[in-house]
């Protein structure tokens, strides 16, 4: 049977209309993650539509202590035309967040600084999602 989760978008500093600094809400939701057995990292997490697979920040495999480089080296290209960044993808990855847990796995990088959700590893493992940005809502729509 389907599950409904509700959750807030949450404040980012970003730029206004004028170029001025402000608090713009953002889907980002707070989880937690693991890799394996290991322990648990408590962090916030960008539901992004637009990214092709999770991206984790690099330094993150020292705290789970995994070999960064160990992992399938996979390009990931950004916004425009810029050279890809190298990412190593690991399998073993758990995020818990509201009532569900999904198995996944990620890609790290050493530029990425933050944790990215993409459409493969995160976006299918839900029925649906959905982005309500005039209410400031994320609803995740399990199988």
């Amino acid at each position: 049977m389907a599950n409904i989760i509700k959750l807030d978008y949450i404040e980012s500093l970003g730029i206004d209309q004028k170029g001025k600094k402000t608090k713009l809400p953002k889907p980002f939701i707070q989880l937690v993650v693991q890799y394996k057995h290991s322990r648990l990292w408590n962090t916030f997490a960008l539901v992004d539509s637009g990214a092709d697979y999770n991206l984790f920040p690099g330094q993150v495999c020292k705290y789970f202590g995994i070999n960064l480089t160990k992992g399938i080296e996979v390009p990931v290209y950004g916004i425009g035309n810029r050279s890809p960044i190298t990412a190593y993808r690991h399998w073993g990855i758990k995020i818990c967040f509201s009532e569900v847990t999904i198995e996944t796995y990620a890609d790290f990088a050493s530029e990425q600084e933050h944790v990215l959700l993409g459409q493969n590893g995160f976006f299918d493992k839900f029925r649906q999602i959905t982005f309500n940005r005039k209410n400031e809502k994320l609803e995740f729509v399990t199988f």
